[in-house]
């Protein structure tokens, strides 16, 4: 079971933008990579999952995205290729 879980992520190229609640981007990062996923910096066309902080909304305003939100939107209007998840769906893909 945990195996097919683990392997939601293999092959996908991942991007984290906002302020993780339960545990540093570098961990986040780090167990992402042990489940098989890329890490980017930027999204990008090859972007399959945008990892959105729930401090997002702290560091910029009710009001305001970040760059990465804005281009991830825009990219997902075009190909409808990204996926926009939360930390906790984050998280569920792990467990």
């Amino acid at each position: 079971m945990e195996l097919a879980i683990f392997n939601s992520l293999k092959n996908k190229n991942v991007v984290f933008t906002g302020i993780l609640c339960s545990m540093k981007r570098e961990e986040a990062i780090e167990l992402a990579i042990k489940s098989g996923a890329r890490i980017q910096n930027f999204v990008t066309e090859e972007t399959d999952i945008l990892v959105l902080a729930p401090r997002q909304l702290d560091i910029f305003g009710a009001d305001v995205r970040s760059r990465k939100l804005i281009k991830a939107e825009e990219l997902r209007k075009k190909n409808g290729r990204i996926r926009i998840i939360s930390e906790k769906e984050f998280l569920r893909k792990l467990i």
